[in-house]
C-alpha cells in the first residue's frame, strides 16, 4: 500500500468521515444513487472529484452513495468513457436489444430475433 493510500484509509475511518457518511446515508435514505435498490453492507460513497487533493473535501455534490458493484461499474465505464463517450449510447442501444429479444415476445421457442449489427 502506498502513502497515498494509507492516507485515505486512515481518512476513511476518522470521525469528519464517518459522520459526513452517515450524513449522507441519511440523506439519500439508504438508497444507491444509481440501481435506486437498498445500500447494502459496505456501501460505498463514490468520490466524483478524482483529484487526490480534494481527497478530504466533504463537498455533498462530490459524492454519490452506492453500493460495491455499482461503484466499481462507475469507475470501470469512467475510464472508457472520458476516450468515447459514445460507449454510453452503444450500451443503452444494447439494453435496448436485450430487452427486445428477452421481452418483446419474438423469441418463442428459442429462437431469437434478427439483429442489424455491423459485426
Amino acid at each position: 500500500m502506498n502513502e497515498s493510500q494509507k492516507t485515505k484509509r486512515k481518512f476513511r475511518s476518522s470521525k469528519q468521515w464517518l459522520n459526513f457518511k452517515k450524513t449522507m446515508w441519511q440523506k439519500c435514505n439508504k438508497i444507491d444513487g444509481i440501481t435506486l435498490k437498498p445500500l447494502r453492507k459496505g456501501a460505498n460513497l463514490h468520490h466524483r472529484n478524482l483529484n487526490e487533493d480534494e481527497y478530504q473535501n466533504l463537498k455533498e455534490e462530490w459524492f454519490l452513495p452506492c453500493n460495491n458493484l455499482t461503484h466499481k461499474m462507475i469507475h470501470w465505464l469512467f475510464g472508457y468513457y472520458l476516450k468515447d463517450p459514445a460507449i454510453i449510447d452503444r450500451l443503452r442501444a444494447e439494453m435496448e436489444l436485450m430487452k427486445e429479444i428477452n421481452e418483446g415476445g419474438n423469441n418463442d421457442k428459442g429462437k431469437s430475433k434478427e439483429t442489424k449489427r455491423s459485426f
